[in-house]
């Protein structure tokens, strides 16, 4: 189906973001009144990305269950702001849904658990938490602050990439600044490994790397693939310090506006949506690695990974108010 990239401006969304969740009820009471129901998804990064492919099968499938009495619309390439506008304007009610990662954590706190440094050692471990009690915790956390968790978007272990030298052990990052999403969590992370810091939001990173703002980053390989860091980046090294787990929230009005059979397809949607892209990035984790290599990037895929560990996993006890030890314990059960 084609997706339609139209959009208002971004001036014109932050007004509407900054607004009170009364002023988005007329938003909601038209799309009551017309025959379709339509929902407006949007995320801040290129169309290549996860959180696109994600919203492509959720349009489809949703579309396809309720036979296009619900209809969505994608707004890709942070046409509606970054990860933090999109964020507010969720919750407010001016924006239907979308997709977001660490910005999330300015709301709801307790989201940083997911980013807690070598916690899901394996896909299955992080699936079986995430789908279980320790998904349905953060769920409950999140909706309370005005977010319908709807979605889990699996965007891969992430890797260090920089343009100094490669990475072997952790006592080679003392000398490399490096860029980290601006959260708490990965701040911490970043600084047990000794690196400096700088935070930049995913959608300026491409132009801090290019500029020397930042020696390197930590994303996932098909991040790096689909944003084109491989043009800016040198060396990459395996670290798969942190499972991406970023998210798919929705208004709870504008969820609440559709009729329970509508409801349960939007639901059973989302998790198609979920399926569809774990399936996906696993397999693209490793197309990506070949495809970076091919670009020119020098990659480490044997890293000194325990050397990490031992210093990155030391910040969970340190920093108990970002990970939190009860919400641990259902990540590891």
């Amino acid at each position: 189906m084609p997706i339609i990239t139209a959009t208002p401006t971004r001036r014109s969304l932050l007004r509407a973001a900054g607004a009170s969740a009364a002023l988005a009820a007329p938003v909601l009471r038209r799309a009551v009144a017309a025959d379709v129901k339509r929902i407006r998804y949007a995320h801040s990064a290129p169309v290549a990305h996860g959180w696109h492919i994600w919203g492509v099968q959720f349009k489809q499938s949703l579309e396809q269950r309720t036979g296009g009495k619900v209809q969505v619309t994608i707004y890709p390439s942070a046409q509606m702001g970054t990860e933090r506008d999109i964020a507010q304007a969720v919750r407010v009610g001016s924006l239907e849904m979308g997709a977001v990662g660490v910005a999330l954590m300015n709301w709801v706190p307790d989201m940083s658990v997911t980013d807690a440094p070598f916690l899901f050692p394996t896909r299955p471990q992080a699936y079986k938490a995430l789908d279980g009690a320790l998904g349905d915790e953060l769920k409950r956390r999140s909706l309370a602050q005005g977010f319908r968790l709807t979605g889990w978007t699996d965007l891969g272990y992430r890797v260090m990439t920089n343009n100094k030298h490669q990475i072997g052990k952790v006592a080679d990052m003392h000398d490399l600044k490096m860029r980290v999403p601006d959260s708490k969590s990965y701040v911490a992370m970043m600084q047990a490994t000794g690196a400096s810091i700088v935070t930049v939001d995913l959608s300026e990173l491409y132009l801090a790397l290019r500029q020397g703002v930042a020696d390197g980053q930590e994303t996932p390989p098909s991040v790096i693939k689909s944003n084109k860091y491989y043009e800016v980046q040198k060396y990459l090294a395996r670290t798969n310090h942190i499972l991406t787990t970023a998210y798919t929230v929705t208004n709870p009005a504008a969820f609440e506006v559709l009729s329970a059979e509508e409801q349960a397809a939007f639901v059973a949607a989302a998790n198609d949506a979920t399926t569809y892209l774990r399936d996906y990035t696993q397999k693209d984790e490793e197309a990506s690695f070949a495809f970076l290599k091919d670009k020119g990037m020098e990659l480490n895929l044997d890293v000194d990974v325990e050397s990490f560990r031992t210093v990155c996993t030391a910040v969970w006890a340190k920093f108990p108010e970002l990970f939190k030890p009860d919400l641990l314990k259902l990540a590891q059960a």
